[in-house]
């Protein structure tokens, strides 16, 4: 029976040369989501933090979770890709990842050529790979340009022959970052059914997006991912109404939550009437303090904040509070809470009189 297990899971990126490491860890907290650690000598991203799953046989699982929370750092260990820095990763079965379908290509090399290698690279025999030959060349479409090399093709035409190999395998388990959208109108409508049976005939598919819909339509399970953490894990609308209210912030605690609000526990199910902290999908309308020793009176001098309030931009505002709440002098974790190494110091805050930050040095 397939599966793929996840044992207190954390994948950490050492960057060397630590002499560059001010300029590099300016430009890595711009760009990465995850969490940076530093000693004598390296700095490191913390991508995934202490992560245990389990994926079993006829999972569906979409995994959600804004840019850089973590999704496409899950599925590359889940394949194998990032090897774990602590915990253990297990999986019986035969794991398909379909996050880069075109690796293994040979740009000087004819698309016969590329069927080739592209199936030995996912694990065909290649017995296999001259039995589905027929196939693979038909789905295409590309006819005579498949004895041309591959630099003589379009974009288009590269994603048409990457998809047409990646689908003839038959994995046990899929892995995907994003939906696969593929050539003109009529080719993608052929993508789509070939790309159905080709779910369809594998044990677990474990996909990443944005789509909402694609989630609900595709998926009978969803993953929360956060900074690197399990936000929330469960059936699609109860892991979807997490995101909705919360969005990717590993401040806060659902339940804890609804203990501090009681009477939102009856509007949860209710689209667009989500109070303070439950803006990223309906957009703001109420202010409401959101607990843990965090209130919006600390926010009414920043700059950063009010002009989030001002556009309208509820996930700019989420994202503010989070950055700067942990180092209010007034800020009480919630249960799910783990301090965070080298969480960058909020210097360009303007605090409120009466809500002090604590110092930069002792924030180190």
């Amino acid at each position: 029976m397939s599966h793929i297990f996840l044992e207190n899971v954390s994948v950490d990126f050492p960057i060397l040369d630590a002499k560059s490491r001010s300029l590099r860890t300016h430009l890595m907290r711009k760009v990465i989501g995850g969490n940076l650690s530093k000693s004598k000598r390296t700095v490191s991203i913390r991508a995934l933090h202490n992560i245990s799953l389990k994926f079993q046989n006829g999972d569906r699982v979409g995994l959600i979770g804004h840019n850089g929370a973590g999704k496409t750092t899950l599925l590359r260990t889940l394949a194998g890709v990032y090897p774990p820095s602590n915990g253990r990763v297990s999986s019986v079965g035969k794991i398909a990842p379909l996050f880069d379908i075109s690796l293994g290509f040979d740009m000087d090399a004819t698309g016969h050529d590329n069927i080739i290698l592209r199936g030995l690279f996912l694990g065909l025999s290649k017995a296999q790979i001259t039995t589905s030959m027929t196939n693979i060349s038909s789905f295409t479409g590309l006819g005579h340009y498949l004895e041309m090399p591959l630099r003589t093709y379009s974009s288009g035409m590269l994603m048409r022959l990457a998809f047409a190999i990646s689908t003839e395998i038959q994995p046990d388990i899929i892995l995907m970052d994003e939906w696969i959208g593929v050539g003109d109108s009529n080719f993608l409508e052929q993508a789509k059914k070939r790309l159905e049976t080709f779910i369809d005939k594998s044990s677990i598919l474990i996909l990443a997006s944005h789509s909402e819909d694609l989630i609900r339509t595709t998926c009978n399970k969803a993953i929360l991912m956060g900074q690197g953490q399990v936000l929330a894990e469960g059936s699609v609308d109860e892991v979807f109404a997490h995101y909705n209210f919360f969005g990717s912030s590993s401040i806060f605690d659902i339940d804890e939550y609804i203990n501090l609000h009681p009477d939102l526990k009856d509007s949860m199910d209710i689209p667009g009437m989500a109070p303070w902290m439950h803006f990223v999908k309906y957009g703001i309308f109420e202010g409401r303090s959101p607990g843990f020793g965090i209130e919006l009176e600390a926010f009414a001098a920043d700059k950063v904040f009010n002009h989030a309030l001002e556009i309208g931009d509820g996930l700019s505002a989420a994202e503010r509070i989070e950055q700067v709440a942990p180092f209010l002098q007034s800020f009480k974790p919630p249960s799910n809470w783990y301090k965070r190494v080298d969480k960058p110091y909020p210097s360009d805050f303007i605090a409120t009189d009466g809500y002090p930050m604590v110092t930069q040095d002792a924030s180190d």
